[in-house]
């Protein structure tokens, strides 16, 4: 068995490789989705184009039939009878195909569902990793910067008139929390909605109200603009950093207290 540390370079790198796969699978499922729509719009013009093309014949004919009528009545009659029964035959093969093109549709979009589901997934279980690496330091790390919390939980969650809110990693001691928003892709639109979270955490908790609450985000993949926009509004960003993580702020950083 190898004794080699695996670092979390090598875990971003399985990250970005996941990432990838993802990324692959969901273009190519795509490109072939879009293949076949293209192929049976193909099949359905071509088989209106003959559908319109036999029906302007069927035309041509009955016009030729009524001029002759009064002669030809009779026979006329039997190749107007045969000729409906072509049509019909035609119009309910028409509407098998058309009902077979959507059925097909139909499980097309139930494998794309599927299919997000599971990428859905495995994006969760990215999330539990990074929860489970930053909650061990987060005590140290805001100790360092002057906040020294000493209890930490997972996944609170409360309600109120509004709706739920949920913090993904909890800090606290007897006067100051830290709520810290865990993603394996940090983006802008992630820290938009932490600060509503923000907003009414003291609403949601009353008993919190006299505390300073602070906010936090971690990711190990971050957006080259979501890390400027949390700096901007006073939110430590939390990133990797050899085997653990660190607190990456610029030297003029403010935390804000809600």
């Amino acid at each position: 068995m190898s004794n080699e540390t695996i670092t979390i370079a090598d875990i971003f790198a399985l990250f970005k490789e996941s990432e990838r796969q993802r990324e692959a699978e969901q273009k190519r499922l795509s490109q072939e989705i879009e293949r076949e729509r293209e192929e049976r719009q193909r099949e359905n013009e071509a088989r209106q184009q003959e559908y319109e093309k036999r029906q302007q014949e069927y035309e041509a004919r009955q016009q030729r039939e009524r001029e002759e009528r009064q002669r030809e009545n009779e026979v006329r009659q039997r190749e107007y009878e045969e000729r409906q029964r072509e049509y019909e035959e035609r119009q309910r093969k028409h509407e098998e195909e058309m009902n077979q093109f959507r059925i097909s549709m139909e499980e097309t979009r139930k494998i794309v569902a599927e299919t997000n589901k599971n990428m859905g997934s495995i994006t969760s279980r990215w999330g539990e990793f990074v929860e489970n690496l930053v909650r061990p330091a987060a005590v140290r790390l805001f100790k360092e910067q002057g906040i020294n919390v000493h209890y930490t939980s997972l996944q609170v969650k409360a309600d109120d008139y509004a709706g739920s809110i949920e913090i993904d990693i909890w800090a606290e001691n007897d006067g100051e929390i830290v709520a810290i928003e865990v993603k394996s892709h940090l983006k802008v639109r992630d820290i938009k909605r932490f600060i509503t979270v923000l907003d009414r955490f003291k609403d949601v908790f009353p008993k919190y109200k006299n505390y300073k609450l602070y906010g936090a985000v971690a990711g190990i993949k971050v957006d080259e603009k979501a890390d400027q926009y949390a700096l901007e509004q006073g939110l430590f960003l939390i990133r990797p950093a050899g085997d653990s993580v660190a607190i990456d702020m610029k030297k003029d950083f403010q935390a804000k207290v809600w």
